[in-house]
Formats: structure tokens, C-alpha cells, sequence
């Protein structure tokens, strides 16, 4: 229940405050005074989205601050999940700033707006000026059907279940089409792989098979090298090998004699080691190179294949071995994919028997629930001032609605909402068949049906509080009055907000505030104040009076508001 509301610098609201209480609150005022303002202010703390627009004129920032208390269970479990307390009492507070950094604060902690947008229509729910034209729109009919038969869960439930069978038929779909589509590659995708993994490709094997071809092209020339550094290390008459060990042995005798050419006699025996050493790598090297017949064209062969499947797969020897590891997944995945689609097919089938079981059932407990709407609207219709009302709810076969729900079993269709549709018709002359809302329901009639509709659907499970903005719209008289203790009569077991210019609503109100609108140092200000007993009667005599309040008329509202 929504006990305090703060509102700052909001459109033309400097400053207001409002307590509320339990039962019929309402608020008058002369028209442009701002009332819808403050529901427009609430609009907020119900999840509406902001903008700068809202800002008073030269202000930077715009506050809705609201406390609730007696917070719903299931508001409680949402803010639990969501990680906030869960006290009887929720502040919830919005900033709007010009700076576009908008905050919302839960009971003094950052809250995101989708979490607020979720909380907000269990929390307090809005009927403006013109919602009961959505009387008109016969897709909003079913749900109403469902909230005044307490069967609301149940059309959630088959939601749910439609949008499983719509998602299983979504993945058996997609499954088939991968298959088909894989089965049309599955040739050429096996040809590929088999044709590359034959070749038996390496990444660095043709950067080495380049290297030998260098070498092979070359090999006389390496070959003759070769045999010229034998000879001049090894096997000439004048091979240094010879000629530096003959010189070493003299110099082993010079070191006798000095014991200083040590040194030197090492170095020169390293060299002529070294030197022998690289004499026997010339001759293998040579051996190895000059023996090899035939190995250059193996090597070009080799070459000339790696090339070739280069142009054809468009790629690196990488890309290609990558290329292939794609079509043996994309083989192997089609041989589990057969298996899957059994799997989906299943899956489908128990989807498709869940979501039509929910909606055959569905549908005989709306026909029940239909009956007993048709009863007690006609009732309310009564007691609203349509004595001759006749009231229906066409069931319509979705064969025949303009867009088809996408599933059909033994030649009925189904919708996210099961296999009905419905539609309301009316009569308001005796005598007259009824027709659907929209071709002859007039404005004031509408507001009267959506009135008796809400009373009807309204549930304990439902927001606590409940904002009517002019829902008294094309009515006056008796009717006004009837349409008062209508709202009284929901105000028993819900909050209610009402804006109204009817005096005989007002009258009823548990607790009455007054929007003024004033302009102070040439600035437009719109004040709240919430009235007593004997201003009460002064505001109802207004609305009754107009502009000249005569004694009589200040009787008659003091007469209304203590007869309430």
C-alpha cells in the first residue's frame, strides 16, 4: 500500500507531498491543475521510463520518492532474489538529471530499471484516461477472461508450454536443414579429406623440399668444391695437412729447447685436428652429393603436388591441413546429427502433446468461466446504470482469425494462448443482439464495462494499489454515483487513487486532496494538500457549484460527504 509520496521539482510541481491511506484516495482540482502529473510521477515508481522533459524549468535534477508498507510476498521473494531486504516497507526513490545519469534507489540502494519495471505492476498498477479503449482491442479479452476466472496461472503455463514446443520445433527445423545441407556436401567434403590426407601434407616440409632443390641444383658444383678442399687440406703434394705436421715436429724440437713454444706446439696440433676434421666432412658431404640419382626429380614431384593443391584449395599448406581437420568434424557431425534429430523429434512430440493437453484443458475451463462472466457482468452492468445490458463472450475458431498460430492438430490451431480467442459483445437495448465492443459501445459506456471488468478480475495476488486517472470520463448524474460506490466497493480490499471532477466520487473518498495550481513572482507552481472534513465539503460544493457556492449547494455536498 502506498502511504507517502514526495515529489520535487516535477513538470510544474515545486514540492508536494501526499499521505495516503487504505480505501478510496482522491484527488480534484480544476482541469489543468495537474493532477495526471502525480500519476504521471507515479508512473515512474511503477518502472516508467524517464525523461529530461519532466525536469522543472531550471532545475538540474527531478525526485519521485514513494513508501510503501504491507509489501507484497511476491514483491518480497523478487527483492530477495535480487539480492535487496525484505521489510514490510520498500522506499523506492527515481532522479531524473539533465545529465542523463537517471538513478533508482530500493530502500536506499542502487536498483537497475528492468528490476523496478518488473516489481512495479505488483507494486501499483495504473488505469489511465483511456484504458478502457482497450476494451476495443479484442486481443486483450482473453487475458481479462483468464484474471476473472482465477485461471491466469494456467494461461502462463500454456504460454510457457507454446513457446517450449515453438522452441523444440525451432531446433528439429534447424537440425534438418543442417543435415540436408550437409548431405548435399557430404560427397565433397569426403573426397576433400581423403584427397588431403593422401598427400600427407607437413607445414614446413615444403620450405625443406625447396632447400634440397637448391642443393641438387647445384650438387656439381658442390661436388667439385669439395674435391678441391681435399686436395688442398689432404691429398695434393703440397696438402697444408702435410706440410703443418712436418713443421709441427720441428717445432716440438724448438720447444725443447724452450719450454716457451709449448703453447704454440698445442695451437698448431689443434689446427691440424681441425683441419683433418674438416677434410673427412668435404669427403662425406661430397660422397652424399654426388651419389643421389633421380633425387631432383623426386623433389620437383613433390613440389609440383604441394602446388598444386595449394591453387586448388585456394590456401597455405596450414590452411589446407585446417581445411581438411573441418570436413572430418563436419563428417563426424553428421553422423551424430541423424542421431540428434531422433532425439528432437522426441523432444517435439512430448512438447507438442504438453502445449495441446494445456490448451484443451485450458479451454474447458474458459467456456466454464465464460458462463459466469456473462452473469456477473451482466450484474454489474445493472448496478452501473445499463439495466437491459446483454453480455457475451464470443469464442472464435483461430482457423479463421487473421494471423494463424503456427500449429494445427486434428484441424485446430494453437495460439501462445491455447486453442481460444474470444471477444466480447454487448447490448445495451433491450430487444438488440449483441455485437462486439467496437462497432457500438460508446466512450461512457466503455469506461462503466472496464469498472465492472476490473472489480470482477481484481484478485488478492493483485497490486495493491490501484490509480484510476478520470475513469469517470462521459458519465454524470445517477451513473456517477453508481460508478463512486463501484470504486468504494474495490477499495474495501485494494488501495485506489482517483483522480475524478465528479463530486459524487469525491464525496465517497476515505481521503480527499486538492491539486491547485498558482503562480507565484510570475512562476507556475502546483500544490497538494490534503483536505479535512469542512474542506471537503467546500471542494465537493465547488464541483457541484461551479464558480458561484450558494448555501443550498454547500447543504447538499456536506449531505454527500457525511452520507458516504
Amino acid at each position: 500500500m502506498l502511504r507517502e509520496l514526495q515529489i520535487k521539482n516535477f513538470a510544474v510541481i515545486d514540492q508536494a507531498a501526499l499521505e495516503l491511506g487504505p480505501g478510496l484516495n482522491v484527488l480534484t482540482g480544476e482541469t489543468g491543475a495537474g493532477k495526471s502529473i502525480i500519476l504521471n510521477a507515479l508512473g515512474l515508481i511503477s518502472g516508467g521510463r524517464a525523461t529530461s522533459d519532466v525536469i522543472r524549468h531550471n532545475e538540474e535534477e527531478a525526485t519521485v520518492e514513494a513508501m510503501f508498507d504491507d509489501v507484497p510476498e511476491g514483491v518480497k521473494q523478487k527483492l530477495q532474489e535480487a539480492g535487496y531486504g525484505t521489510n514490510d516497507e520498500l522506499i523506492i526513490r527515481r532522479v531524473v538529471s539533465r545529465s542523463g545519469k537517471n538513478r533508482i534507489y530500493l530502500g536506499g540502494s542502487l536498483c537497475p530499471l528492468n528490476l523496478l519495471s518488473d516489481l512495479g505492476p505488483s507494486i501499483v498498477h495504473i488505469y489511465g484516461q483511456h484504458e478502457h479503449h482497450t476494451l476495443l482491442k479484442p486481443e486483450t479479452h482473453l487475458g481479462l477472461l483468464d484474471a476473472f476466472g482465477g485461471i491466469a496461472a494456467e494461461g502462463e503455463e500454456m504460454s510457457q508450454k507454446f513457446h517450449a514446443l515453438a522452441t523444440a520445433t525451432q531446433r528439429l527445423q534447424k537440425a534438418r536443414e543442417i543435415l540436408e545441407k550437409g548431405k548435399k556436401e557430404e560427397e565433397l567434403l569426403a573426397v576433400q579429406a581423403e584427397e588431403i590426407a593422401h598427400a600427407r601434407l607437413r607445414p614446413e616440409e615444403e620450405g625443406e623440399l625447396q632447400a634440397k632443390k637448391n642443393i641438387l641444383l647445384h650438387a656439381e658444383k658442390l661436388y667439385q668444391g669439395c674435391l678441391e678442399g681435399e686436395e688442398l687440406l689432404y691429398e695434393g703434394e703440397n696438402a697444408l695437412v702435410s706440410r703443418l705436421g712436418r713443421y709441427g715436429s720441428k717445432l716440438r724440437e724448438l720447444a725443447n729447447i724452450d719450454d716457451g713454444l709449448q703453447p704454440t706446439v698445442a695451437l698448431l696440433q689443434s689446427a691440424l685436428a681441425q683441419l683433418e676434421e674438416a677434410n673427412a666432412e668435404l669427403r662425406r658431404y661430397a660422397e652424399r652429393v654426388h651419389f643421389e640419382p633421380g633425387a631432383l626429380e623426386q623433389v620437383e614431384d613433390r613440389l609440383a603436388e604441394i602446388h598444386r593443391l595449394k591453387r586448388k584449395y585456394n590456401g597455405t599448406v596450414e590452411e589446407i591441413l585446417r581445411m581438411q581437420a573441418e570436413a572430418v568434424r563436419e563428417l563426424q557431425a553428421l553422423d551424430r546429427s541423424e542421431e540428434e534429430i531422433s532425439a528432437l523429434e522426441r523432444s517435439f512430440e512430448t512438447a507438442r502433446h504438453a502445449a495441446w493437453e494445456a490448451a484443451s484443458a485450458l479451454s474447458v475451463k474458459r467456456q466454464r468461466v465464460a458462463k459466469r462472466f456473462k452473469k456477473e457482468m451482466e450484474k454489474e452492468a445493472k448496478q452501473l446504470g445499463m439495466p437491459d445490458t446483454v453480455f457475451e463472450v464470443h469464442f472464435i475458431d483461430l482457423s479463421d482469425a487473421e494471423d494463424a498460430p503456427p500449429f494445427i492438430l486434428a484441424g485446430k490451431k494453437l495460439g501462445e494462448l491455447g486453442s481460444d480467442q474470444v471477444e466480447f459483445c454487448f447490448s445495451p437495448n433491450r430487444g438488440e443482439p449483441p455485437k462486439p465492443l467496437a462497432r457500438i459501445a460508446s466512450g461512457g459506456e466503455l469506461s462503466r464495462l472496464m469498472l465492472a471488468i476490473k472489480s470482477l478480475a481484481l484478485t488478492a495476488g493483485g497490486s495493491p494499489t490501484l490509480l484510476f486517472d478520470e475513469v469517470d470520463a462521459g458519465i454524470g448524474g445517477g451513473v456517477a454515483e453508481i460508478v463512486g460506490k463501484k470504486l468504494k466497493q474495490v477499495a474495501a480490499s485494494h488501495q485506489i487513487l482517483c483522480v475524478t471532477h465528479l463530486p459524487q466520487i469525491a464525496a465517497l473518498a476515505d481521503s480527499h486532496h486538492i491539486v491547485r495550481k498558482e503562480v507565484v513572482k510570475d512562476r507556475t507552481s502546483t500544490t497538494v494538500d490534503k483536505l479535512k472534513e469542512g474542506e471537503r465539503i467546500e471542494e465537493v460544493a465547488r464541483m457541484l457549484g461551479g464558480i458561484k457556492i450558494t448555501e443550498r449547494t454547500r447543504r447538499h455536498a456536506e449531505e454527500m460527504v457525511r452520507s458516504k
